[in-house]
């Protein structure tokens, strides 16, 4: 008997050494990142979960109860995203990007006699502390276990790159970047006898890598990553974030530090979890942007991902300023050469520097279509807390802080949320729409018919933003047969029968509603 259950266990081994030699993936993991859907969350604009934190004595003075000054704390907070889980688990996410939760500063920049208090996260004193606007570290331990238990990963927002606002000459401006280390003074950067800051003055060229590295970005103190001391503080900091369990790390300002910096502390975290998602924030300005090229040589040298701008600014000029398809395929094909691991690219149609989608154009139908893709296109989707809900507010044009409101709602039924629900069912039963190659089979103004495949599993996904369209004779992977809308008609979608032209290709010939997603394929989804 034992002799037969070893070899049971060798036949095992061999037949998934085979398996990784021929380069079938297991997509049966939980750690699979090309299968995640992420959710953005800004923790202060979420959900009010404990009262007693909105206004703590050591940091007084910058919480709005009436939610009318927007540069002020408003409540949310750890215990209230956690409370919400359930909800944010309804939607099929598999992994909770929080804005920065680590320990910021306790007085306000005062900027033209307004009060500007860090409810964003990104004036940190503390990398070693939680913020007490959001809580304690008992109150972090339990919502990432309780995360955890709901099958989602907690993906820590980080800034590195710098401290707080800061004045050289001014010393008494807010805390004029202080860094603690756990409660110790390091230094400010008025007062900086460990030369833990550069002190060249602000950015002026936003196009040279020396100046964005080696400058202020928006008057914040810039931490010297090349200092032992800080390059030390950073890592141990990150260090003990994970120890409290989280699972990745957006990397906040990445083209504004060394790049061997960022590959040291990636390297840095995977010595402490191998299995880490990491992506960074590498803002480009568009498809002629000259820093282009380095933020390709940083995707696919640092260790770190990166969230994807390039098909943003597209989807975004696509979907909401009514440009052609053949943009979005364009930059779908170039992409995919450019970066080495396309499929870990962070796809989003908006986030917490930008007007969100509806204030660009209010149309959900156009959004709906937007979602739609990044949730069946390469790359892994990440959504903007409120999208779900039609959260908007278009004062200023929607721009910072703007694009920030309170969640007002987390009703189950919207057509986003459902949208969003049954596309993560599908993500995670096929590696067709984790890993698997992108073929256009039809690309106009307003209709885009794509193909993704891995193996035997095909999805063929049809948009049409347009009136109502009939394309003909168009090719498919897509055995002879009847398939029905994936999405039973929520996006006006409707069924395909796929007809055999020769021996060697299969045709589609369809009528496409205006303003419709269709969804056919040959995966059985549970």
């Amino acid at each position: 008997m034992r002799k037969n259950v070893k070899l049971f266990a060798v036949i095992i081994l061999v037949f998934s050494l085979l398996l990784t030699s021929c380069g079938v993936k297991d997509t049966t993991s939980s750690n699979v990142p090309e299968s995640d859907v992420i959710y953005q969350v800004m923790i202060d604009r979420f959900y009010n979960g404990d009262k007693s934190n909105d206004d703590p004595e050591v940091s007084k003075g910058m919480f709005d109860p009436t939610y009318t000054n927007w540069r002020m704390y408003w409540g949310g907070d750890l215990k209230g995203l956690t409370e919400k889980i359930p909800y944010i688990k309804g939607m099929g996410v598999t992994a909770i990007w929080i804005s920065p939760v680590v320990d910021n500063i306790n007085k306000p920049a005062i900027y033209n006699g307004e009060i500007n208090a860090p409810y964003h996260g990104y004036w940190a004193r503390d990398f070693k502390r939680v913020e007490e606007h959001f809580g304690t570290w008992e109150d972090f331990d339990n919502f990432v276990k309780t995360a955890h238990a709901n099958g989602i990963k907690v993906v820590l927002d980080f800034a590195p790159n710098h401290t707080s606002p800061a004045d050289e000459n001014n010393p008494d401006f807010a805390e004029n970047g202080a860094l603690y280390d756990d409660g110790k003074l390091l230094g400010t950067y008025s007062n900086d006898v460990n030369k833990l800051f550069h002190h060249n003055g602000g950015i002026t060229n936003w196009n040279n890598l020396k100046d964005l590295q080696d400058k202020n970005l928006f008057d914040l103190a810039d931490l010297d990553q090349s200092n032992p001391i800080v390059d030390k503080y950073l890592k141990d900091s990150i260090k003990l974030w994970f120890s409290h369990g989280i699972d990745g790390v957006r990397l906040d300002a990445a083209k504004h530090m060394p790049m061997e910096w960022v590959k040291s502390f990636a390297n840095t975290i995977y010595s402490v979890k191998k299995d880490a998602l990491l992506f960074a924030e590498w803002m480009l300005s568009g498809p002629t942007d000259p820093l282009y090229g380095y933020n390709i040589q940083f995707a696919n040298t640092t260790g770190f991902s990166v969230l994807d701008f390039m098909l943003n600014r597209v989807i975004r000029d696509v979907f909401g300023k009514g440009y052609g398809f053949d943009r979005l395929n364009d930059t779908i094909e170039e992409t995919n050469k450019d970066y080495d691991n396309p499929y870990k690219l962070i796809t989003f149609i908006d986030n917490h520097d930008m007007p969100r989608f509806l204030s660009i154009n209010y149309d959900k139908d156009k959004m709906h279509e937007a979602i739609a893709f990044i949730m069946t296109s390469r790359g892994i989707p990440a959504i903007y807390y409120g999208t779900e809900q039609y959260l908007h507010n278009d004062t200023n044009g929607g721009n910072d802080p703007y694009n920030r409101p309170m969640m007002e709602k987390f009703d189950g039924n919207t057509k986003a949320y459902v949208l969003i629900r049954e596309l993560s069912k599908l993500r995670k039963a096929t590696p067709a729409l984790q890993y698997g190659k992108t073929v256009a089979r039809y690309v106009s103004d307003d209709v885009y018919i794509y193909e993704r495949q891995y193996g035997k599993d095909i999805v063929v996904v049809a948009i049409n933003k347009g009136e109502e369209t009939t394309v003909k004779n168009i090719e498919t992977s897509l055995r002879k047969g009847k398939y029905s809308d994936y999405l039973k008609g929520l996006l006006e979608g409707v069924n395909l029968k796929v007809e055999r032209r020769n021996s060697e290709n299969n045709i589609l010939s369809i009528t496409l509603p205006k303003d419709s997603v269709s969804i056919w394929t040959n995966v059985r989804v549970k």
